[in-house]
């Protein structure tokens, strides 16, 4: 009975990595990333890349990619030692998105791609909530580069960017973010991202404060407004509206 529950769960392991492999081509790197011998299995995907044959296949950058995760959260287990590795996982899971054409690789293999955005993800608040907006908006535009249709990204990305004094490009995303936000908020289909809700929270209070201190108080309620509109039961962006709100009373008559 040990044994099959044994078994079970390897196979249940196993599961999520399953999609990985597209060809018999590739099936050494989903052997050796199965073995959790992922030095190996980073430096056989690497020479595939090198190869006229394969570099074309995004397999050997999805392989690249989660090797460099595990050699982030677990570089005791590696005998090279890698400068930054979730730099180097975002940089292959670009260019395993980009070649990845119809996303099917992707579709199948989103929630390990998600392990390094969340990885990515904790590095670039650090460097927000610290106010180094400049590395805040460059680690936000590394994750954006492989997740481009997350809306919370490409909002966060343009405020770190408007804080840097990047002030033209960043509204640029925040203009591209509020559309595609408002939108969703008419057709009822905002979907909240739990990996990247927090991100979101804290940019519509972020902005919201610049756009107070830059004398735009309207701007700031109708954003707010917005925001309660698609995250209704936040506290944190109850008690910001509400903190706006009585800051313009004028414009409540």
């Amino acid at each position: 009975m040990k044994q099959l529950i044994a078994l079970t769960l390897f196979v249940s392991f196993l599961i999520p990595v399953q999609g990985q492999v597209k060809s018999k081509e590739f099936q050494k790197l989903f052997d050796l990333y199965a073995m959790e011998d992922y030095e190996r299995c980073a430096w056989k995907a690497e020479t595939y890349t090198r190869k006229d044959k394969y570099r074309r296949s995004p397999e050997p950058y999805m392989y690249m990619a989660l090797c460099m995760y595990q050699a982030h959260i677990n570089p005791d287990n590696f005998e090279e030692e890698y400068k930054d590795p979730i730099k180097d996982a975002l940089k292959y899971a670009y260019k395993f998105r980009k070649k990845d054409k119809e996303g099917t690789l992707y579709a199948q293999n989103k929630r390990q791609i998600d392990l390094i955005r969340e990885q990515a993800l904790d590095r670039a608040k650090f460097y927000f909530n610290d106010e180094d907006y400049y590395k805040a908006a460059s680690e936000f535009g590394r994750i954006l580069k492989v997740m481009p249709d997350d809306v919370n990204i490409v909002f966060m990305t343009g405020v770190a960017q408007v804080l840097s004094r990047n002030v033209t490009q960043g509204e640029k995303f925040i203009n591209q973010a509020l559309d595609t936000l408002n939108l969703h908020e008419a057709e009822n289909r905002f979907v909240e991202d739990p990996v990247t809700q927090d991100v979101l929270v804290k940019g519509f209070i972020t902005y919201s404060n610049y756009l107070k201190d830059n004398g735009k108080l309207e701007e700031a309620l109708e954003l707010l407004t917005l925001s309660r509109k698609l995250i209704p039961s936040d506290p944190n962006l109850k008690a910001q509206y509400k903190k706006i709100y009585a800051l313009a009373p004028e414009e409540q008559d």
